[in-house]
């Protein structure tokens, strides 16, 4: 476990959605999501919004690319945000108490967009999966125009 994700991205909780990182490989990651009673995105009876999912593959990637980045002695600095979605599409819900873990894989980097396909399972279940467009910039705030 990654002690200290929140050093890896902005996010805080409420916001911050991945709790750990299981696995970064130079073609894919893993990180873990755990759905508890404070979940952001937890609904009333229980089950968590679809919309999540996409936030979570999201976050997975960031963290996982500041991690990289950590590991390789390049600077952490900078952000990044979700401009667009692809291809997204929900098999199950997820509820509370569940376990998530979501792979992550960039297919493209586009004048600093990352296009990453994600997939979030819940134990060898697919719940979801969708393709994600973040903009990516080092240093501490972002360029005013490209």
């Amino acid at each position: 476990m990654i002690d200290h994700i929140g050093n890896l991205i902005p996010h805080q909780p409420p916001m911050r959605l991945v709790n750990e990182i299981i696995s970064t490989k130079p073609d894919n990651a893993w990180v873990q999501t755990q759905v508890g009673d404070d979940f952001l995105f937890l609904r009333a009876d229980a089950t968590v919004a679809p919309e999540a999912f996409c936030e979570i593959i999201a976050q997975s990637f960031a963290v996982c690319e500041s991690k990289r980045r950590e590991e390789a002695g390049l600077s952490t600095e900078g952000g990044g945000y979700l401009v667009s979605v692809r291809n997204f599409e929900v098999f199950a819900l997820a509820h509370q108490g569940d376990v998530l873990k979501t792979r992550v894989e960039q297919q493209d980097d586009f004048l600093g967009t990352r296009i990453v396909k994600g997939e979030v399972f819940r134990q060898n279940e697919k719940l979801a999966q969708a393709t994600v467009y973040i903009f990516m910039w080092e240093g501490k705030i972002p360029p005013t125009s490209l």
